[in-house]
């Protein structure tokens, strides 16, 4: 719809429609005059308008707006009646009208009404380009694993600490293909028998619940996901910085030695 001033007028061939007609049209819309639905059907389909006055009876006008509002969801539609009471106005509202207003209504105030139908319409517009390039350009998320692995940093540029716990946790996780590690591959290891693994087993949960939430207080939201059945995954992109991938054996070796002193504080709190 290229004008968005175009309106297409259902009315009578009488002075008083040609005054609300000549309001309209000094205040800058473009009037289509119809004086029977179908050239209004035929009108629209030819030049789809994005403002539809009715002024008819009150089958017609329903009739109208529900056919038209199945066409066009963003379609701006004004129903002009004589409203006996409330619940026809809410019935003609629910077939899809915008507004109901009297008979009387000034070419003024109709010229209002129309004009925040506009303003509404731009609105949607812009909410569905926004959508579109949303879907055909998606945010790229890249987290990072920064200061030897020590500093969790989120793709939009805020940082989390991390424990000793965390840090292997998630170093191992992330240098695994694909992002993911199976449960019996982590638990293994440091297992030295099957009450360590449970123990274990029993810190990996508390420690990724805490991490969850430390982020969470950060205004971070972590892609940790438990694969069901099988392991962990990091569902997103991120790198490891070159000063933490060329960290030694010894430095491995201390890390586990704080990650068991760590399983050891989950366990005696639990």
């Amino acid at each position: 719809m290229n004008n968005t001033l175009d309106v297409i007028f259902l009315g009578q061939d009488d002075a008083r429609h040609a005054r609300l007609e000549d309001a309209l049209s000094h205040l800058g819309f473009s009037v289509r005059r119809c004086y029977d639905l179908v050239d209004v059907y035929d009108r629209y389909s030819r030049r789809p308008s994005p403002l539809v006055v009715l002024e008819a009876p009150l089958p017609d006008i329903h009739n109208a707006a529900v056919r038209l509002r199945a066409v066009e969801r963003g379609l701006g539609i004004v129903a002009i009646a004589t409203f006996a009471d409330t619940e026809s106005r809410i019935r003609t509202l629910l077939c899809g009208a915008d507004a109901c207003l009297p008979p009387d209504v000034s070419g003024l105030e109709l010229a209002a009404v129309l004009q925040a139908l506009v303003r509404r319409a731009v609105g949607l517009d812009g909410m569905d380009a926004a959508s579109d390039t949303h879907a055909e350009e998606p945010a790229l998320e890249t987290w990072r694993l920064a200061n030897k692995g020590w500093t969790l940093v989120h793709p939009g540029g805020r940082t989390l600490g991390l424990t000793t716990g965390e840090r292997d946790f998630l170093s191992r996780l992330v240098a695994a293909p694909d992002r993911k590690i199976s449960r019996d591959a982590f638990y293994a290891d440091g297992a030295e028998d099957a009450d360590s693994g449970i123990t274990r087993r029993r810190f990996v949960d508390v420690m990724i619940s805490r991490l969850r939430r430390k982020a969470a207080a950060n205004q971070m939201t972590l892609p940790i996901r438990a694969v069901h059945g099988w392991g962990y995954m990091f569902a997103a992109d991120i790198t490891l910085d070159v000063d933490y991938r060329d960290t030694g054996d010894d430095s491995r070796m201390d890390g586990l030695e704080d990650w068991r002193r760590e399983t050891a504080d989950a366990s005696a709190s639990t």
